[in-house]
């Protein structure tokens, strides 16, 4: 995408002890489950429930994941920005997921599963800011690194029934310095 609603894109970032570590952490998370119920639309409030688990900065660099990070081509993500901070998201093929937006934030997103194949769906979807189409589609790419800009209205497709029983994708969220 162009102007100042950018995706960028990283594969190959981390080290396979990285991800490795980050998958057994992600395995053995305590999860919340979360009331998306601030929407004024009646039938979205049966299905906003997910579940999530908030990684503090510390324990998210406790996994070399922001080291990992500054040391790849990817580093200038983190030039002049902080993490605030970090949210895994659980997410289960029967799962609902709205379009959303995250206001005057930068979206670091890594897809934390090791082994994700074609047909097990769970992309995550732009879209144009009237809602009306979809301007990219990342598949569910284990070890994927995308950058956006939080105002970019985004959703998760849902992984299918024959997919792993939980997708698994860290949230970190930026603010400038």
């Amino acid at each position: 995408m162009t102007g100042t609603h950018t995706i960028e894109i990283h594969d190959d970032v981390f080290p396979l002890s990285v991800r490795l570590n980050t998958f057994n952490s992600a395995l053995n998370s305590s999860f919340s489950l979360l009331d998306w119920t601030c929407t004024s639309v009646p039938e979205r409030h049966s299905h906003n429930l997910s579940f999530f688990s908030p990684w503090s900065t510390e324990y998210v660099e406790s996994l070399s994941i922001l080291a990992s990070i500054r040391n790849s081509p990817a580093s200038h993500i983190l030039e002049n920005y902080e993490l605030t901070k970090s949210i895994l998201n659980l997410t289960t093929p029967s799962d609902v997921y709205y379009t959303h937006t995250h206001p005057e934030e930068k979206v670091l997103l890594y897809y934390v599963n090791l082994e994700w194949k074609e047909g097990w769906h769970g992309e995550t979807q732009f879209y144009s800011d009237n809602l009306r189409d979809i301007k990219y589609t990342s598949p569910y790419t284990p070890g994927r690194l995308i950058l956006f800009d939080g105002n970019i209205p985004h959703t998760m497709r849902p992984q299918s029934i024959i997919a792993p029983k939980f997708r698994f994708s860290l949230s970190m969220f930026l603010n400038r310095k």
